[in-house]
């Protein structure tokens, strides 16, 4: 985690799969703390067993990021990570612990279609964990906003699983890392301006 951002908004970042959550730690922004989440099997955890069942994941996310999410914070994934991101928000949700500011999602189906969109490319180990992510039980719509990046007709179901506002952002599917670091810039700047207008106090009426 970036230290030196304990006043800043935190992003919580679930790279996609076989990405490095490297160049995630690399981004250095005065708006943003960054903490990139390295799963089992991946980086430089790949000694460790890969989590095949999506719940079991999200269990175990649950008890290691929990110092980590115990402040303000924002939950972000790319691809295969926006499903966790999602899952993970749900999960503390149903916990009554603390919901991120937001959700913000980028490059992937919503969860009712996440798998009828494997990558050719995923390993084995993430293919199980998209199939897996279908017996998930139903759950209400998060009480946060979610902020969504892609393409219109991949991204748009994602505004069913949010009762505090949606809001997508058209991208390519081959952004690079760049565009990917400005999307969350530009959401850290809409969810900054959020707070501060919910924030504020209302306007006093003034009688003659």
């Amino acid at each position: 985690m970036d230290r030196d951002g304990v006043d800043r908004l935190l992003f919580v970042c679930f790279p996609d799969a076989g990405e490095a959550a490297g160049r995630y730690r690399a981004w250095r922004d005065p708006r943003i703390a960054v903490h990139v989440v390295e799963l089992p099997g991946r980086g430089e955890r790949r000694d460790e067993h890969p989590y095949r069942d999506m719940w079991l994941l999200v269990e175990s996310l649950s008890a290691e990021l929990a110092e980590v999410l115990g402040r303000p914070h924002v939950l972000f994934g790319a691809g295969l990570g926006a499903l966790v991101a999602y899952r993970l928000a749900q999960r503390r949700v149903a916990a009554g612990l603390l919901v991120p500011r937001a959700l913000v999602v980028a490059h992937q189906a919503p969860p009712d279609r996440a798998a009828r969109a494997v990558p050719d490319q995923a390993a084995r180990a993430d293919v199980s964990l998209l199939v897996s992510d279908t017996h998930v039980p139903a759950a209400p719509p998060l009480p946060c906003p979610i902020r969504a990046f892609g393409e219109p007709h991949v991204m748009s179901g994602w505004g069913e699983h949010t009762s505090a506002g949606f809001v997508l952002f058209p991208a390519r599917a081959q952004d690079s890392a760049a565009l990917l670091r400005d999307a969350v810039l530009r959401s850290a700047y809409l969810i900054s301006a959020l707070a501060v207008q919910s924030a504020a106090p209302p306007p006093t009426l003034e009688l003659s």
